[in-house]
């Protein structure tokens, strides 16, 4: 009880041959080898959760934020022919940062898809991409119910500084009437889904470690007289498969 000893040293201390019975179980003194483990990951965990909200406050703060064009627009379903359209050109300034671009349309059990390409006028560079903003909602046997969104935001990562223009075309059934929707483009803003992804890589290892720890725990309990269990009926002083403590041994031994 005072030291651990693995099975297979005491096989190697009296010199015997073959291999030691395999290890069942955990025994009450046994060691856990992930304890040192689980602290250390712990206190590597806090460190870099630190320095993941320092970084997070940082960006908050010297992001430009910087709304960099913004407009209303009309799509006419009736109208046959071409709907494509460009904006006014604006710019782009300081470092290559990401382009936040939110959409925004009166739709209402309908959808609208647009197809976007942002244009560099001194290059010619684009970046070509389809948001759809849809929404649709009613009324079944569970209640009211609804899906999709009338907002939709995307955002175009590592846009260098220059002039652009945006070239629009949209799309939709035909004849359901006249579409309302705006634009609105935001260079330099904070993405929050990069930090969270961080943050679960961070925990994922503390989880796991933990987890295994916790578990190595409850296999040393298992082993015990004295590990919850649920009642039965039939345990009494003349269950032979009672545990017997040391109590009932001098009991025993005074008796006879």
């Amino acid at each position: 009880m005072g030291e651990y000893v693995s099975g297979r040293d005491i096989w190697k201390a009296f010199g015997l041959q073959g291999d030691p019975p395999e290890r069942i179980g955990v025994y009450e003194n046994q060691p856990s080898p992930l304890s040192a483990d689980t602290s250390a990951i712990w206190l590597a965990c806090a460190g870099f959760l630190a320095l993941l909200v320092l970084m997070l406050m940082g960006f908050s703060t010297f992001a430009r934020n910087e709304q960099v064009i913004a407009g209303n627009y009309e799509f006419n379903t009736n109208a046959r022919g071409e709907a494509s359209f460009v904006t006014d050109v604006f710019e782009i300034k300081g470092h290559t940062s990401d382009l936040e671009l939110k959409t925004t349309s009166n739709v209402d059990n309908n959808w609208i898809y647009l197809n976007y390409a942002l244009i560099n006028q001194d290059t010619g560079r684009a970046y070509d991409f389809g948001r759809e903003v849809s929404y649709y909602h009613g009324y079944d046997s569970d209640g009211f119910w609804s899906e999709g969104s009338q907002v939709d935001s995307v955002a175009i990562p590592s846009v260098p500084p220059g002039n652009y223009y945006l070239r629009v075309e949209p799309e939709s059934d035909f004849g359901r009437g006249n579409i309302w929707y705006s634009i609105t483009a935001t260079r330099d803003v904070p993405q929050m889904s990069f930090f969270g992804l961080a943050f679960l890589a961070l925990s994922l290892p503390v989880a796991l470690i933990t987890w295994r720890s916790l578990s190595f725990e409850h296999l040393r309990w298992a082993e015990s007289d004295y590990a919850p269990t649920a009642p039965s009926d039939d345990d009494d002083d003349n269950n032979p498969n009672r545990p017997i403590t040391l109590g009932d041994l001098s009991e025993k031994r005074n008796d006879s």
